[in-house]
């Protein structure tokens, strides 16, 4: 990809970067605008910031409707600096995300993963959307991309499983299982996200609740939760039981809990 005419025309005109012809002083012709005379362009900002990041952010800041081709350039121009170029790209235009990361993945600069924590530590809020980004282009290391997302932003998981849920809906149980594994404490919320997503007597609902019942056993707050949710969507005590037991709790310990909440009959 290249900028626009129109955009590298203001850019060199913005930047004092002009041509002689005839011996008089006219813009550079379109014909001859060039990805190389970008990148020096690109060049020229970067000696005028002392940095490669500023130069981005000064000229993304400017020109935020070129910033897919900007950051192209920035990334073909200074392979090296790429920690530089996706923390400032997404900083300054989040909105992006998906460009930015696609761009720097497709050049292999990095691991998916470090990408995704450049982007994170960058813009927090947009956590889920870094997320889904990197897990698109990146599918063959889904699992580890969504670990390494609700590590570094627990307080979204809820909303990052959520997210994945919806764009890979037959990954669900596989993002439920992964997200509470490595951030049990909000287990649970990211349990009642992703029911929200079905019908309470469906069996993906039963197969969650019977699952994070299992990997949240040794968390007692979330498995309360858990069991009375398991009731009210009517399912089997037994199957409940048994899944507790899974989880490391013994049968005595696994029948204090289900009986809080399940009358006997």
């Amino acid at each position: 990809m290249k900028l626009s005419v129109l955009a590298i025309s203001v850019l060199m005109i913005s930047s004092g970067y002009v041509a002689a012809q005839n011996n008089t002083n006219e813009l550079v012709d379109a014909s001859v605008v060039s990805s190389e005379q970008s990148s020096h362009f690109l060049k020229q900002q970067v000696r005028s910031s002392n940095s490669v990041g500023r130069a981005i952010r000064t000229v993304l800041a400017r020109y935020p409707e070129n910033t897919s081709d900007l950051v192209e350039i920035a990334l073909d121009t200074y392979p090296d600096k790429y920690r530089e170029i996706v923390s400032a790209a997404v900083s300054s235009q989040p909105a992006y995300i998906d460009d930015i990361l696609e761009l720097a993945i497709t050049r292999d600069l990095a691991p998916t993963t470090e990408l995704v924590t450049l982007a994170i530590n960058a813009e927090p809020s947009y956590a889920e959307y870094v997320t889904e980004a990197a897990c698109k282009f990146s599918p063959d290391q889904f699992n580890e991309i969504v670990k390494t997302a609700v590590t570094m932003e627990p307080d979204s998981a809820d909303q990052i499983a959520k997210t994945l849920a919806r764009t890979y809906p037959n990954k669900t149980l596989e993002v439920l299982v992964t997200t509470i594994q490595e951030v049990p404490l909000v287990g649970k919320y990211v349990v009642e996200a992703l029911l929200a997503l079905f019908p309470d007597d469906s069996s993906e609902s039963e197969s969650m609740i019977i699952i994070s019942v299992e990997q949240l056993a040794k968390h007692p707050e979330a498995l309360e939760r858990l069991i009375e949710l398991a009731e009210r969507r009517g399912i089997e005590q037994d199957l409940i039981s048994a899944s507790a037991m899974r989880g490391g709790l013994t049968n005595a310990q696994a029948k204090v809990y289900v009986d809080r909440y399940y009358i006997e009959k």
